[in-house]
């Protein structure tokens, strides 16, 4: 939507900040931000405040891949286990690498691990890091053995490394549906500016329907946003547009059902105080008269 120069073209003044998922969840409860685009896990942790909010739309889904080393990766081709081998063969715990705590990458990881796998959490040394480029860094390093994240990084790493990690599986095969990115808009502004939150979904929707029917552009535009042929050249970009971990997306009913799991394993790690209900967390009105 930035590079295609849509927010400044929205009806409604558009002040963008850009910030991390915890500091935009700060920034919404504290009233100074009406509109954010965060992660599913610190929605849900912005939805527990005192502060009414609704998810109008999703941004991505089923995002995240697992990468383990190639030596090991047979231990995680079975429907559970690894863990428990991997520290028999090695002596150590498996360090898997995520994005930050609290994180969609972070507790996409410890679902898998304890809900799939069928393993503690204590068996695995969960090594948080500052996102895209340090999980990259961690890999090439060997300062991991596996790690949780989204593209471009698995295509990046497939495409332009020689290093020895395998995809054993991805969160739609066990989240189907699971978010990885949505908009949350605080109720009283929604209430007061229901036009700009529909100007803003509808937006979203043509970015949605760029990205999937102009794929060239939309991959220059993804080398541009890391860092063009240093980061992530545009040849790169194209393949990870069509990975099945590349799932954008604007339509918030297609992303209920794995916010759903998401809400309750949450609240069984203390992230949330209750069990958050879906139906109470999105407003789908928005995006049904975005496309009416």
């Amino acid at each position: 939507m930035d590079q295609k120069g849509w927010f400044d073209a929205m009806t409604a003044t558009v002040d963008r900040e850009t910030a991390s998922c915890k500091s935009i969840v700060q920034l919404l409860v504290s009233g100074k931000a009406d509109v954010g685009m965060i992660g599913i896990i610190p929605a849900l942790v912005a939805a527990d405040s005192e502060t009414p909010l609704s998810i109008v739309s999703a941004s991505s889904k089923n995002a995240f891949v697992v990468l383990i080393e190639e030596s090991v990766a047979d231990l995680f081709e079975t429907d559970s286990g690894g863990f428990a081998e991997f520290a028999q063969e090695t002596g150590r715990k498996f360090k898997l690498g995520t994005y930050a705590k609290g994180t969609v990458s972070d507790i996409t990881a410890r679902y898998w691990i304890s809900e799939v796998r069928g393993a503690s959490l204590e068996d695995v040394e969960l090594v948080p890091l500052d996102g895209p480029g340090a999980n990259r860094q961690a890999l090439l390093a060997g300062e991991v053995d596996g790690s949780v994240i989204p593209e471009p990084t698995p295509t990046l790493i497939e495409e332009r490394t020689d290093a020895p990690y395998r995809r054993v599986t991805q969160v739609g095969s066990f989240i189907p549906g699971e978010p990885a990115g949505v908009t949350v808009v605080r109720d009283e502004y929604a209430a007061d500016n229901p036009e700009a939150v529909e100007e803003f979904v509808t937006r979203h929707a043509e970015a949605t329907a760029f990205i999937r029917d102009e794929r060239e552009q939309a991959a220059s535009y993804m080398s541009n946003v890391y860092g063009g042929d240093n980061g992530l050249d545009v040849s790169t970009a194209r393949k990870a547009l069509d990975s099945p971990a590349t799932q954008y997306l604007t339509d918030p009913r297609e992303v209920m059902d794995g916010t759903e799991v998401l809400a309750e394993y949450a609240s069984r790690l203390g992230k949330t105080d209750s069990v958050l209900e879906v139906t109470d967390l999105f407003d789908t009105s928005y995006y049904e008269q975005a496309v009416a």
